[in-house]
This record gives structure tokens, C-alpha cells and sequence, in this order.
């Protein structure tokens, strides 16, 4: 039978939990924004995965140091662990299994999830805001689509005559 931990999360205290000293992913700055407002949108849906150091009577994080990062920033006293019995070899490992299993994001896919949210009446501002997007790749997306229905609520600037 396969085992699944996160059936087994726990909260613990946000202090007796640290990083790891050999995980080398790097999140980029907006990235870390979008994860901040996701936790804020949707709550701490994904534990931390962990191991329990006995000898230092802590959480050693596996996955999820960037959430444990926003987590701090956002003063949270517990956060939801799940435990893992691994040696070092198999943490290792399991870091950069987590790291690379992510997918990535399709064009077209993100293009054609725009159209809808617009079509469900959300504005460019939040589509913004709640993906993560700046309003300029928002713009392109609809462009994209080739549906002129989007831009029908667009406030255009006026036009600058060359003056001789």
C-alpha cells in the first residue's frame, strides 16, 4: 500500500520548525508575491513537508520552505506539517523530486483562463492582482484570445496629433 502522509498533517509551532541547508531552489520576487496572495486568497492549503530531527527536537523542512517564508512574514503562530521518516539521502532527494514535479504554465491555457475570469466580470485590476500578472501581460492574454467582445469596457487614451 503507498503511504500518504498528508493525511497525517499536524500544526505545530511556527518556531520549531526550520530550513534545510541543501535545497536549491530559488523562487523569484514576484513569484513570492503570488504565493503570499494565494495563502492570503485560499488559506495554508499545502503542508510543509518535514522530518523530525530528534537530536534538535525540530521540523527540518523537505518542501515548502518558501510557504514556511510567508508564513513567518505573515506572523503566523502554527503552520501544517506533515512528517516524513527519511534519512538524509531520500530528504535529499525528495527536495529536488517536489522542486522539479511542478508544472508549468501553457501560454495558450493562461490566454484562454483570462477570457474566462473576463467573461465571469472580473477586471483587469484583479485578474492582476489575484494571478500574480502584471496588467500588460493581462492585455497581451486578451489579445491573444482574438476576441474582440474583452475589450469592449476598455477606456482608450486619445490619440496625440503631430503637430508641424
Amino acid at each position: 500500500m503507498i503511504s500518504i502522509p498528508c493525511m497525517d498533517t499536524k500544526l505545530v509551532d511556527i518556531k520549531k520548525v526550520i530550513s534545510n541547508d541543501y535545497n536549491p531552489n530559488n523562487v523569484a520576487k514576484d513569484k513570492m508575491k503570488l504565493l503570499k496572495q494565494s495563502i492570503l486568497d485560499n488559506g495554508f492549503c499545502f503542508p510543509i513537508v518535514t522530518i523530525y530531527d530528534d537530536e534538535t527536537e525540530l521540523y527540518v523542512i523537505i518542501d515548502g520552505f518558501h510557504r514556511y517564508s510567508i508564513a513567518t512574514e505573515l506572523k503566523m503562530d502554527k503552520i501544517p506539517v506533515v512528517v516524513l521518516e527519511h534519512d538524509i539521502t531520500k530528504r535529499m532527494a525528495a527536495t529536488i523530486q517536489f522542486n522539479k514535479a511542478r508544472g508549468v504554465h501553457a501560454v495558450d491555457l493562461d490566454a484562454e483562463l483570462i477570457r474566462k475570469l473576463i467573461e465571469q466580470g472580473q477586471t483587469e485590476l484583479q485578474i492582476s492582482k489575484h494571478l500574480g500578472i502584471d496588467l500588460e501581460t493581462v492585455y497581451r492574454y486578451k489579445q491573444t484570445t482574438g476576441i474582440i467582445e474583452l475589450f469592449k469596457n476598455v477606456n482608450y487614451s486619445k490619440s496625440w496629433e503631430w503637430e508641424v
